[in-house]
């Protein structure tokens, strides 16, 4: 149900908001920079994220706004890095006909979820489907059954029943996240977690999971908690160890979609050391303020956000420079913060990069536990992820808009741009849950993220075909690879479209009598 009031509320301010303000030569030499190969895949910890902090630092200081932690633009972070050494760890698993021949970093990946530098296991395997407990009915795959000690083989995202019938962004499909079969695991004391994955479930090929797990591994580093082991295991080594009990890995997926289904014991022990270097350090999300100018409401802020990590420089060589992701996304985040400034709005506007996406959220979570601005003041969060690099389209979307009245203002900005704006649609890969916008939505805020690259479909004004086969291209290629790389020949029409659209949202919810409301409650996640 739509607030009264709210398009005849918006209408007014568009024609301002809409006025040609993002310059787009200042988004292309943002990205270009923030993506060049001087820093180095801006990797947590490294020098190349560094220079990424500074930069943004320092382009907030020369905006003119002001620092938003006291008199620093700085929120420090502090994180935790497990490195498993892949060379002097070994996992072997045994079945009755002997050991298998799995390689520990290639076929499967295992890492501590907390600062162990040493982990023996020594675990029973039991299969338990997709691992989504603690709900009723055909949710409930450990059906009660105590899996302390064991090694828990899960299958990636959740049953194929839920992708086809029920709508995006639900708690079940939360639950699908790996993070979360992790924490279920940590919670029912399993020794270790071990995530089978397979490109359709996940919407990324196994390298792309090579990549997060063969480095660094980051947490908060909250001085205190348990760990476990976690990781994936590739689908071809899955049916590798299945095949050596004489399972069959698709005829047991198949049975894991019977509500009635129960863990089965698998007959194989894991048995081996993981070693790991571990390292304390800290990070920093960055922040800058732009006062309201409504004294009754500049103690409220709207929030435009973008994470500043990706992978880094690796120990081969190779450079991660995330393009796409995200060094799009800090790019408009700061065209608008440009454009902002030559329009004040009531509410204040707080521009904040985040560290720790990738590893898990990380900056976006340490922001909502100790926030700049107040949570409860805070009127919405709109996260820039992985633009569209390709060109202009007739449609927008935004994850999450169907949650709260950012929806309606997305839909009136969209149509007063002429675009149409794309409704919620199902989302087995679980977008929804994979950008800093969810841990806002956590908190209590309103928050979506209007992104592009994991969310196909788009309706490309100039060669439509070819555009959407580059965007898969990217996807299948590019996301979380070396070739996520800035490309000259860019023509940036499509990101200073979606960052004109945010700007625009950004300034209806600025200057609203009401911050938006949930339509239904918080989601409960």
């Amino acid at each position: 149900m739509k607030h009264p009031g709210i398009v005849a509320f918006t209408l007014p301010f568009l024609l301002a908001a809409q006025e040609p303000a993002i310059d787009k030569d200042a988004l292309r030499g943002h990205l270009a920079f923030l993506s060049d190969d001087l820093l180095e895949g801006r990797g947590m910890g490294q020098r190349g994220g560094d220079l990424a902090v500074r930069y943004l630092e320092t382009q907030l200081r020369v905006l003119g706004l002001r620092p938003a932690n006291g008199d620093s633009y700085l929120q420090s972070v502090k994180l935790v890095s497990m490195h498993p050494k892949l060379d002097e760890s070994r996992i072997v698993f045994e079945t009755p006909k002997g050991p298998l021949d799995l390689q520990l970093g290639k076929d499967f990946f295992l890492a501590p979820s907390g600062p162990e530098t040493l982990t023996q296991l020594n675990a029973p395997l039991v299969f338990v489907g997709h691992g989504i407990s603690g709900k009723p009915g055909r949710w409930d795959s450990d059906k009660g059954l105590d899996l302390r000690g064991k090694v828990l083989v899960m299958l990636m995202g959740e049953r194929m029943d839920t992708n086809a019938h029920e709508p995006c962004c639900t708690p079940t499909h939360y639950q699908g996240r790996w993070v979360h079969k992790i924490e279920e695991g940590l919670r029912q004391g399993a020794a270790a977690v071990l995530i089978v994955h397979t490109p359709i479930s996940a919407r990324y090929e196994w390298s792309v999971a090579c990549t997060g797990w063969s480095g660094e591994r980051f947490a908060l580093d909250t001085g205190s908690g348990t760990s476990i082991l976690g990781g994936f295991i590739s689908q071809d080594a899955a049916r590798k160890l299945f095949m050596a009990v004489g399972r069959d890995l698709d005829a047991l997926t198949r049975r894991s979609e019977d509500p009635a289904f129960r863990p089965i014991e698998l007959g194989i022990q894991a048995k081996g050391t993981v070693l790991s270097k571990v390292r304390h350090l800290i990070q920093y999300n960055v922040a800058g303020l732009l006062p309201g100018t409504d004294p009754a409401l500049k103690d409220e802020s709207v929030v435009y956000s973008a994470h500043w990590d990706h992978f880094g420089r690796h120990k081969d060589g190779r450079i991660f420079n995330g393009a796409v992701d995200n060094a799009s996304g800090l790019a408009a985040v700061l065209a608008i913060a440009h454009a902002a400034i030559r329009k004040p709005t009531r509410r204040s506007q707080l521009f904040l990069f985040l560290t720790g996406e990738e590893a898990g959220l990380l900056g976006a979570t340490a922001y909502v536990r100790s926030p700049l601005r107040p949570m409860s003041k805070t009127a919405a969060v709109l996260n820039l992820e992985s633009l569209n690099f390709l060109g202009e389209t007739r449609d927008i979307a935004a994850l999450g808009a169907d949650f709260s009245e950012l929806g309606d203002h997305a839909k009136t900005v969209a149509a007063s741009m002429g675009l149409r704006f794309r409704g919620c649609a199902p989302d087995p890969a679980g977008l929804y849950f994979r950008a800093d916008h969810f841990a806002f939505v956590r908190g209590g805020v309103p928050a979506i993220s209007p992104g592009f690259s994991l969310n196909g479909g788009w309706d490309y004004v100039q060669d439509p075909k070819a555009s959407q086969l580059k965007a898969e291209d990217w996807l299948r290629n590019g996301y979380h690879q070396p070739a996520d790389r800035y490309d000259p020949t860019w023509k940036l029409d499509g990101m200073a479209q979606q960052t004109q659209f945010v700007f625009a949202l950004g300034q209806v919810v600025a200057n609203a009598p009401e911050k938006p409301r949930w339509l239904n409650g918080v989601p409960n996640f």
